[in-house]
């Protein structure tokens, strides 16, 4: 790909912005076959194709959103589920001008047919606002071997992408919704492009709900309002507050790690992620993922170079590792928030306005914590309680005022986990909505 594509790419992505969708034809399954994108199912289509017999002829319609200066929608048809030596027809819109071409593909390369439009007629197109269509006939009986005979069963293919001085680039995806077997043209079946990936994107997002709007936000509050807490108790040699923390934060860890690998098999690689959106603050998802990934990494391994409590160079320690976790955890929910909206998801705008609730629950119980820990601390100096366990006459010191404050927090914190069990578990009901719904 030369710099040129890679621009023109980079400017259709910024042009994305509001995109106008549409709903399904309402005929689909009843007088008309149908391949219609995954978030049609909710009444937001970026694209569809629809045909129906006509005497000797195949009634073809194309319908996409259009994404930046240039996009193309194409049908394939295989006689296998690997793309390759397929016959195709394809609608393309650039720069204003919408037309349509016949194809082959032979292998990864497409090809123009020599007379792109044999077999084709009665072509109709139009672009209005962001969407464009394509409608025309396409002649059922073909001896051509590159002009696939509609009489026979094939798998479809559906394909986008950009195009460059009239030629189609790689499409978007490398996996591209097909069919799950071969397709009688002529009965009228529904088929759903992007289903396959649905249940794996939701276990995807699952778990990193648990894992930051649960884990990371408790293991957050622990570490920095309880350090003064069971300051007479140990689990397994250290601080009861201190095992806490890493055990959420361990579990957060290994969380994002199998989310994230999951998702990368899942779609066959990073860039099936990157396109898997029209919007193009959504676009940023996979980008966010992995930059949380490596905060989230990077965080336990400063662990092993921390230094004593009484060292000089604690404090750069501190906030090293406050800063490097306070980011991950802003950036995480950043990234759930966009990763709700992908198609792939196939989940309710609901549940992004839950994750902003939670937002603004977590910063509520965090200002009252960080308030507490304020007044608290005219009275006692709670860095000397962070790993150091606490005997004796040190013990008996602490002022009924400072025992009134633990009361204050721990009911607090019971409070923040009720609250932010039930935000999660609201997202993660949204999650599964619809899961298992048929589709191909």
């Amino acid at each position: 790909m030369t710099s040129r594509d890679v621009l023109k790419i980079s400017i259709a992505v910024l042009c994305i912005g509001a995109i106008q969708a549409f709903t399904a034809d309402s005929t689909c399954g009843v007088s008309k076959g149908c391949f219609k994108s995954y978030e049609c199912s909710s009444g937001d289509c970026s694209y569809l194709v629809t045909w129906y017999r006509s005497g000797d002829q195949m009634k073809f319609e194309f319908t996409s959103t259009i994404t930046g200066s240039s996009k193309y929608l194409s049908f394939g048809l295989s006689d296998d589920d690997d793309m390759g030596d397929d016959s195709t027809m394809t609608c393309k819109y650039e720069s204003g001008s919408v037309s349509v071409e016949g194809g082959y593909n032979v292998e990864e390369t497409y090809t123009i047919l020599s007379n792109p439009l044999e077999k084709i007629t009665n072509i109709v197109t139009s672009a209005t606002g962001s969407i464009f269509k394509c409608s025309f006939d396409r002649q059922i009986n073909s001896t051509n071997p590159k002009i696939f005979d509609l009489n026979t069963k094939w798998y479809l293919f559906i394909a986008e992408g950009f195009i460059t001085d009239g030629i189609l680039q790689e499409h978007y995806a490398s996996h591209p919704p097909k069919t799950e077997d071969v397709v009688d043209m002529f009965a009228f079946e529904v088929f759903i492009g992007g289903k396959m990936n649905e249940k794996t994107a939701k276990l995807h997002g699952l778990i990193m709900v648990l894992a930051w709007m649960v884990f990371s936000s408790v293991g957050m509050t622990i570490a920095r309002f309880f350090k003064s807490e069971w300051s007479d108790k140990t689990i397994l040699g250290q601080k009861v507050w201190f095992q806490v923390h890493r055990a959420c934060m361990v579990l957060v860890l290994a969380l994002t790690v199998v989310s994230f690998f999951i998702i990368i098999l899942s779609a066959g690689g990073y860039r099936d992620n990157l396109e898997a959106s029209d919007k193009k603050h959504l676009n940023s998802h996979p980008i966010l993922g992995i930059i949380v990934l490596i905060l989230t990494c990077i965080n336990p391994i400063m662990t092993f170079f921390r230094c004593s409590p009484d060292d000089s160079r604690r404090k750069i320690f501190n906030w090293a590792h406050f800063g490097v976790g306070v980011s991950s955890h802003i950036l995480a929910v950043i990234t759930i928030i966009f990763g709700l909206q992908l198609t792939k998801s196939g989940v309710k705008i609901g549940a992004t306005y839950v994750v902003y609730v939670y937002i603004a629950v977590f910063v509520v119980f965090e200002v009252i914590f960080e308030i507490i820990k304020m007044r608290e601390r005219n009275q006692v100096d709670d860095t000397k309680y962070e790993m150091r366990i606490i005997e004796g006459e040190e013990k008996k010191q602490m002022s009924g005022e400072t025992q009134k404050f633990s009361r204050i927090r721990f009911f607090l914190l019971i409070g923040q986990l009720v609250a932010l069990g039930v935000l999660a578990l609201a997202v993660i009901v949204y999650i599964l909505l619809d899961i298992g719904a048929k589709g191909h």
